[in-house]
């Protein structure tokens, strides 16, 4: 034996030596030099074939190779990392003691072979192995539409996967990439199996329920509609899971995604920056299979300006509708278009005031295109319309007056006069003048009116529309008839149509008849309501183009009211004459007062049920003269006053 290899010996006998009796200090093992080629290997336990590579959590346990002496005892020991020796040197376990990897890495394990016969010199040699994780793989599924599933592998740690889709045939493919598989009929699960290419041992497999999106529902735009600059789109109930975007079609009608389109929930999306076009709609998974897009839906771009007494509405749309509706101030226009249309027309409008407009746009499906809304504000230079004036008399005797300007139903400002005075400038359409307090046919109040539309054109005058006015008046002294008179209605549209008619009115001006009176100026009543002090008359007068019913003032005619007092009676309890009560027409509520002939009241009624039996202070009749007052308000609000004397007689 060389003298260098002698003295490598010596020293590895010494210093396993010194580490048995613990007399110096620890050191790694020596390792014995010229290792023959095969000094031992590790054996999976599971399989028994020898393992260059190691596994977590798979057990080994480590063998003498064949060319070795079987005569030494060969014991093992395991360290963590890279050519990591055992310091100090020991304690070695039995060959037959497996070893279980539990991470990821390197491990040196160092074979110490010995013997106990004489001249036997011990072997120390190390080999390194590297250490596989086998974790299940951590894969993800993405929902893809019936008939395809999208499998991410991960990059880590192995170097390639099978993937099998229920019972299919497993098909190879690599790590970290994205694949999309077909999905046979009836497979509920996908399976990832994870391989190393230099170690078949360390692999893994893990499984996932399918994860399948529901099937597609139909994609139809069922509105679209402009507001200013941004395109509302209203949707069919999207199928969720999917990925939409936004078609438009571009000036050769090729259709391009809108990138800053946004769904804002699963039946809208907006898109910013519009321009006149049309849209449809496209989905697609993540699997990357697209589907057909719904049907295109144009916009419908709305203008409009002013013109003399009119508003011209232009608009932009790319396909013929079934039908349009086009509305004012939110209030739809009965204007026939045509699908073809793209012009209206309104003349129904009033100089200076703003209208808006917005028109739909109607297709086969319920589906709809409506523009923005757009304000235009008429103008004209021409003179409006001469009002149309209408008078009545109210039930307070007030005339009520209505003017109507066509094209101007509220705005502009009217001019009432009366007898060529102003009554009042106003915005209103009706007026109450109560000024009139003499009420004489012939000589009523005639009315005009001028308007002033918001452009400061100014109309001509209405002709003058004058109320009927009607008078009463007794025609006898006791007021058994009442004589009529009116002036007739002026300023109807025609006046060979109108009819008059005399209402009798009762105390609360509810008619108690009527008569006609179409043909005359004056009439006799001779049946006035005989329970009645005033009687009321009213005259209706209608047609002639009026718009209701014009009424005349009220008039009344008052009747005297009597009371009879009798000028004695006897209280003697015979059963005639035997009290005093006031008699007469047209009694309500009274006065009446009865003293004696010293001036004290012996008797006081208000009403005909109550009379005098001729007891003073409850003391029997006594014969003599009385001095009675009689007063009341009659129904003309006059006050009536009557006096004489009663006696009492046996």
């Amino acid at each position: 034996m060389p003298a260098k290899t002698l003295l490598s010996w010596l020293l590895l006998i010494f210093g396993m030596l010194l580490a048995s009796n613990g007399q110096a200090q620890a050191q790694p093992c020596p390792v014995t030099p010229n290792a023959p080629a095969c000094t031992f290997r590790a054996i999976d336990v599971a399989t028994g074939t020898p393992s260059a590579k190691l596994c977590v959590g798979r057990a080994v346990r480590f063998e003498y190779c064949s060319n070795r002496d079987p005569a030494l005892t060969y014991t093992y020991l395991v360290n963590n990392g890279s050519g990591v020796l055992p310091n100090p040197c020991g304690p070695f376990l039995p060959a037959t003691t497996t070893y279980t990897p539990t991470a990821a890495g390197f491990v040196t394990v160092t074979e110490n072979a010995s013997s106990s016969r004489p001249g036997v010199l011990p072997t120390i040699y190390f080999i390194t192995f590297q250490v596989y994780d086998s974790p299940a793989p951590a894969f993800t599924l993405a929902a893809c539409a019936p008939g395809s599933v999208q499998v991410t592998l991960p990059s880590a740690p192995y170097d390639s996967y099978t993937v099998q889709i229920g019972t299919g045939a497993p098909v190879a493919a690599a790590s970290g990439q994205v694949v999309t598989y077909p999905v046979p009929t009836g497979a509920t699960s996908v399976t990832v199996v994870g391989r190393y290419n230099d170690n078949s041992l360390c692999t893994n497999s893990a499984t996932q329920p399918l994860a399948q999106l529901a099937p597609l529902g139909p994609l139809a735009i069922q509105r679209v509609a402009l507001s200013g600059t941004t395109t509302q789109l209203d949707v069919a109930p999207l199928t969720t899971g999917y990925r939409y975007t936004v078609e438009r079609a571009d000036a050769s009608n090729v259709y391009q995604t809108v990138p800053a389109a946004v769904q804002t929930s699963t039946t809208s999306f907006t898109v910013p920056s519009t321009t006149p076009s049309r849209y449809r709609l496209r989905a697609t998974d993540v699997c990357g299979n697209s589907f057909p897009p719904s049907a295109a839906v144009s916009t419908l771009s709305l203008a409009a300006t002013p013109a003399e007494r009119r508003n011209e509405l232009s608009w932009q749309l790319f396909d013929n509708p079934v039908s349009y509706e086009l509305t004012r101030d939110n209030t739809p226009l009965a204007a026939p278009l045509a699908p073809s249309a793209r012009t209206y027309t309104d003349t129904s409008v009033a100089c200076g005031v703003q209208y808006t407009y917005r028109l739909t746009a109607r297709y086969a499906g319920g589906v709809s295109s409506v523009s923005d809304v757009v304000s235009v504000r008429a103008t004209a230079t021409q003179p409006p319309a001469t009002p149309r004036l209408f008078a009545t008399f109210d039930l307070r005797n007030r005339v009520q007056l209505t003017a109507s300007v066509a094209r101007f139903p509220a705005t502009g400002q009217l001019t009432y006069l009366t007898g060529g005075r102003i009554l009042a400038a106003t915005t209103s359409r009706t007026l109450t003048d109560s000024t009139t307090t003499r009420f004489v046919p012939g000589t009523g109040p005639c009315y005009q009116a001028r308007f002033v539309d918001d452009c400061a054109n100014r109309s001509a005058d209405s002709a003058p529309f004058c109320p009927a006015v009607l008078a009463a008046e007794l025609a006898d002294s006791r007021g058994s008839s009442v004589r009529l008179t009116w002036s007739g209605l002026r300023g109807a549209p025609t006046t060979d149509t109108l009819s008059y008619r005399l209402l009798v009115l009762d105390a609360g001006n509810a008619v108690l008849r009527s008569v006609s009176v179409s043909k005359q100026t004056t009439y006799l009543d001779l049946t006035p309501p005989d329970t009645q002090q005033q009687v009321r008359y009213r005259l209706e007068v209608r047609g002639g183009g009026l718009p209701g019913s014009s009424y005349s003032n009220i008039a009344t005619a008052t009747r005297r009211l009597e009371a009879y007092v009798p000028t004695a009676f006897t209280p003697n309890g015979d059963g005639l004459n035997d009290v005093l009560e006031v008699k007469g027409r047209f009694l309500k509520t009274f006065r009446f007062v009865i003293v004696d002939r010293n001036g004290q009241e012996v008797f006081r009624g208000t009403n005909r049920s109550q009379t005098w039996d001729g007891r003073v202070r409850n003391e029997p009749p006594v014969p003599g003269a009385f001095v009675w007052r009689f007063e009341a308000v009659d129904d003309a609000g006059q006050t009536v006053v009557q006096h004489g004397t009663v006696t009492i007689l046996k």
